[in-house]
């Protein structure tokens, strides 16, 4: 435990999460010990106060306002990007081939080259990259290109046969589910439950324990930086045991969701939580089609997309981690995953209601206004990604899915109106690990019916997220008693103009009491 602290000369954001009328500004001190605030007040009266070891900071006028909350991150992958090939950005075949190039070149035959964010979607389709361009660069290496979404990527014939995928169908390549498009050559693009494996096989070089910790520590660094204090980390199986026991050498706090149907030994691992994406996603995402939809995609008439699991197969897990007291969280980004996990759900919290574990809903990227409506009921939370309407507008998916569909994606202000629990997350590396980005997307949402104000972003970036990871206890708001994590803002996100939110620095994260960031 650090020397206890009193903060003077903040412009703290309080509010009360239960109430619509946002967040009230107030000059006051916070006094912080053992890590928790012990009071709030006047500056005289704080000053008299008896406590040991007395820190004082300056706050300078900073707005000061409860620590970020990232309600979805892969955070090991988040620390692994500064390990691999960043390809954000690149625009052009040729560029994106010189980089892979060069990263060949750097870092030698024989091992895996992995790259990130691949910008698919992006990019006119004339440039982007294909697998005979990849043998021609990396023929002598596993070699995978991972675009923005983590649900595509290109790779190349050999690496495949290497991971023991079999090609069952070159469209989409769910290796093991039967496909409802036409095949076609392979291009090396795979999307699918293949993608996932490749992904697998090609980090299993990277999962000794020490590059492991390396890529933690990287990825806590990374969210103090940007004023997150909580992350909600999923993982996969085998990496869980590992972070539960490092996460206490971390600045940050964890929530883990482990990526797994074995309830049994998430339970003895000690955790809360289970879920996420990985082995446990129900569906895809909607550039490479396999996102489920309950209408065929615009632009492939003959293709809705695909369920991973079986209605009995989901039914067993849920029933099970329901009855545990897990609380489950699952991706769906297609309107018919999210109805198969809500009807689901609710098949299994009829047959033991007592159980009020916050279950939530990751993305909800097409949830129907009859499906937010149905989760309210259910007591189902949704864990929103805003910075995805950031990357790709409503207008990205017009082709896809049609004007209809596109007019209601990312549906923000549909949620928060329905009263349904919303914690706002990033899915990094999807997007960056940056709230204040979120929130930026959120107030300037594509679809005017979907923006929500700064403030209330705000909230779901925080008492949200505390409030979806069983933590509002805790976390979420500035208050006595609550643990002293606080980020010092040069702005309010509330009074700068809308198009400026992302550009507000932050300058001091504390979390527990304890500076995790300082801007220099």
């Amino acid at each position: 435990m650090g020397r206890n602290k009193l903060i003077l000369n903040g412009r703290l954001k309080r509010f009360d999460p239960m109430v619509r009328a946002g967040c009230e500004t107030v000059h006051a001190a916070i006094l912080i010990e053992n890590g928790r605030i012990r009071a709030i007040g006047d500056p005289n009266s704080l000053s008299g106060e008896t406590v040991s070891g007395l820190e004082t900071i300056d706050a300078k006028g900073a707005v000061i306002v409860p620590g970020f909350v990232d309600a979805h991150t892969h955070f090991t992958e988040m620390g692994m990007q500064k390990f691999q090939l960043d390809l954000s950005g690149l625009k052009t075949k040729q560029e994106i081939l010189n980089a892979v190039s060069l990263e060949n070149g750097r870092t030698g035959s024989g091992k895996p080259l992995l790259a990130f964010n691949y910008e698919y979607d992006l990019i006119d389709p004339s440039e982007r990259i294909g697998g005979d361009d990849l043998d021609r660069i990396a023929a002598n290496r596993p070699i995978q290109i991972t675009d923005r979404t983590g649900h595509m990527s290109v790779t190349t014939k050999a690496t495949l046969q290497a991971a023991g995928i079999r090609i069952k169908n070159a469209d989409c390549l769910n290796c093991e589910l039967d496909c409802d498009l036409e095949p076609r050559p392979f291009n090396g693009e795979i999307c699918g439950t293949a993608n996932g494996r490749l992904f697998t096989f090609m980090k299993s070089g990277f999962r000794r324990r020490a590059n492991l910790e390396m890529a933690w520590k990287e990825a806590a660094e990374i969210a103090a930086a940007n004023g997150v204090t909580t992350i909600h980390a999923m993982i996969p199986e085998d990496e869980m045991e590992s972070l539960v026991d490092f996460s206490a050498q971390l600045p940050i706090h964890l929530n883990i969701f482990t990526e797994t149907h074995n309830v049994q030994k998430v339970k003895q691992a000690g955790l809360r939580q289970i879920g996420g994406c990985g082995k446990v996603l129900l569906d895809g995402d909607t550039g490479p089609h396999t996102a489920a939809m309950l209408e065929p995609y615009s632009d492939r008439p003959n293709g809705s997309g695909f369920l991973y699991f079986s209605d009995e197969e989901l039914e067993a897990f849920m029933s099970e981690a329901h009855a545990e007291g897990l609380q489950i969280g699952l991706h769906c980004v297609g309107d018919a995953a999210s109805q198969q996990f809500l009807r689901i759900i609710g098949k299994v919290i009829a047959r033991n209601p007592e159980k009020r574990l916050r279950h939530r809903i990751e993305h909800f990227s097409f949830g129907t206004p009859d499906q937010v409506q149905q989760a309210r009921r259910l007591g189902v939370g949704v864990s929103a990604q805003p910075g995805f309407n950031h990357f790709w507008n409503h207008e990205t998916y017009i082709e896809i899915l049609g004007e209809a569909r596109a007019g209601r994606v990312d549906p923000i202000a549909s949620v928060m109106n329905e009263n349904v629990a919303i914690a706002f997350g990033s899915d990094c590396t999807v997007t960056p690990c940056n709230p204040l980005l979120g929130i930026h997307a959120a107030v300037n949402h594509s679809l005017e019916k979907e923006r929500v104000s700064a403030d209330r972003a705000l909230i779901a970036h925080t008492f949200g997220g505390a409030y979806l990871g069983q933590d509002e206890t805790d976390r979420g708001t500035i208050a006595v008693g609550k643990v002293a994590d606080l980020v010092f803002l040069e702005a309010d996100p509330a009074e700068v103009p809308a198009s400026e939110i992302k550009e507000i620095p932050v300058l001091r994260t504390l979390c527990g009491g304890e500076t995790a960031f300082l801007r220099k």
